[in-house]
């Protein structure tokens, strides 16, 4: 039996006509592709001179910009935007605010999988695909939870029903969370009944990345450590890439996402035997 499931998704949601793509979204598709095509070819270009070119007002250049940063194809600067390299991540800031509605359906399909249990211990991870899920577990049932994240923490104890745990560590600039040897240690003298963590990169062949060696290291001690491992992990990072291998595919029980991903990602984790969740095919997470 296939181990990827396609899912529903949010409530109120429709589906797509035709082709699926309305006169407007195609248009717009094809701008991103030109302004794409035009940012690889030149590193960086100004608002005004994308406005010229492709014959669309200034605040509509704003408009596609925002929507292709949100997607982790570039980033904004002043007065334009530059290539965001492939290796290269986003500000934590500005992830916080990208694909909220996506990243809502990821932690309540997620939390719909989980069957979570009084007074498990469950480790969740930083990042902001965790960050919607960390709220949702907060108003469950009372549990202990283990996080190396300040704002995961907070959240978890928003409540002020659970019990919850700050791994000791150095703070990772721009990342918003905790790593080095406090946090193994932290990590290594506990069994977890379930771990959540996000991942910056997934590779069909060499599994989930990161961008920082300590949270690679801290997510193989996290699968040494736990009965379940799940992974949180919005579109944009199928076909990323970064410097630390972090887990194997089979490493992990159950994987969701908020778009299908290619029939290679879905071959591999059928041989991988990893669950995947995502928005049943012709149906898109709902943006309003």
């Amino acid at each position: 039996m296939s181990n990827v499931v396609s899912q529903n998704p949010v409530a109120g949601q429709a589906p797509s006509t035709g082709s699926g793509e309305s006169p407007g979204t195609l248009l717009a598709a094809s701008r991103h592709r030109q302004i794409l095509d035009l940012l690889a070819a030149r590193q960086e270009i100004q608002v005004a001179t994308l406005s010229s070119e492709l014959q669309v007002s200034m605040e509509t250049i704003r408009r596609d910009l925002r929507m292709l940063e949100e997607t982790g194809k570039l980033k904004r600067v002043h007065g334009g935007a530059v290539l965001l390299r492939a290796n290269e991540e986003l500000p934590y800031s500005t992830r916080i605010e990208s694909l909220r509605e996506e990243k809502e359906w990821i932690a309540q399909t997620c939390l719909d999988n989980l069957d979570v249990r009084e007074d498990q211990l469950v480790f969740v991870g930083g990042g902001s695909t965790t960050l919607p899920l960390a709220r949702k577990l907060s108003r469950g049932p009372r549990m202990r939870f283990v996080t190396n994240a300040i704002d995961i923490a907070s959240a978890l104890a928003a409540t002020g029903q659970h019990e919850v745990v700050l791994t000791g560590g150095r703070i990772l600039a721009d990342h918003e969370l905790l790593a080095g040897y406090d946090t193994l240690s932290a990590v290594s003298r506990r069994l977890f009944d379930l771990v959540v963590t996000g991942t910056n990169a997934i590779d069909a062949h060499l599994g989930f990345l990161e961008y920082e060696e300590p949270e690679a290291h801290l997510h193989q001690a996290l699968a040494k450590h736990s009965r379940r491992y799940v992974i949180v992990a919005d579109h944009t990072k199928f076909g990323r890439t970064a410097s630390y291998a972090s887990l194997s595919l089979n490493a992990a029980e159950m994987l969701v996402t908020d778009v299908a991903p290619t029939p290679e990602y879905q071959t591999a984790f059928e041989r991988a035997g990893l669950h995947a969740l995502w928005p049943r095919d012709g149906l898109r997470v709902n943006r309003s």
